[in-house]
């Protein structure tokens, strides 16, 4: 029985197109974990992401009066520095 090149080639491509196909599985099994994990890990925290979004605005106004309050603070600190160096020139 003589084997010709063409036929050797169309083994090895046969052989290839099967282990591609089986790594092809591999990852949409792997995928498909991933997949459920993740919904599954939504449906854990679809009431803390609702809480969330539902108080965005109070944490914003939150945040706001923060900051404001720091921008005071900071201009009532440069005042003090200003009136220091009023009275307290060195002679």
């Amino acid at each position: 029985m003589e084997i010709s090149v063409w036929q050797l080639g169309i083994l090895i491509m046969a052989i290839g197109f099967v282990f591609v196909c089986i790594n092809l599985g591999n990852a949409i099994k792997s995928s498909t974990k991933i997949i459920v994990n993740v919904n599954r890990m939504i449906e854990q925290n679809e009431k803390k992401v609702d809480n969330i979004v539902t108080n965005l605005d109070t944490i914003t106004e939150d945040v706001e009066k923060v900051v404001s309050l720091g921008s005071n603070i900071s201009g009532v600190i440069q005042s003090v520095k200003f009136v220091n160096k009023i009275f307290l020139k060195k002679k």
